[in-house]
């Protein structure tokens, strides 16, 4: 969890500045995090019998957010990976917004907060 405060940080730090190859590596950095994170969520049960796996992880993460490493992840496999699963994202999201009962609860959450606001 450290890690999600520095970057948090760093990036705050960021944003507050003039430069924008900054911002542009942080935003990598938090894409590229929640990729991994989100594919974790399948594959960790296996990863964790490898030695040392955690300690990688960390690793990576740090050369993503300290050493530039998160365009050159993304560049090398996270470009391609988020491009074949955007095909599928399209899928379901069109698959949701033909649903009727999807459109009816959208209906119903802009009701809510109409509302509230």
């Amino acid at each position: 969890h450290q890690r999600r405060v520095h970057g948090g940080y760093r990036s705050f730090q960021s944003i507050e500045t003039e430069e924008w190859q900054d911002d542009a590596h942080w935003l990598t950095f938090w894409m590229m995090y929640s990729f991994i994170q989100f594919i974790q969520t399948f594959i960790d049960y296996f990863m964790f019998s490898i030695p040392f796996y955690a300690e990688l992880k960390l690793g990576l993460f740090v050369y993503m957010g300290l050493f530039g490493g998160a365009t050159q992840v993304y560049e090398s496999c996270g470009k391609r990976a988020i491009q074949m699963a955007e095909v599928h994202m399209k899928t379901v999201q069109d698959a949701a917004n033909a649903n009727p009962n999807v459109q009816k609860l959208r209906d119903q959450l802009q009701a809510v907060t109409k509302k509230q606001g």
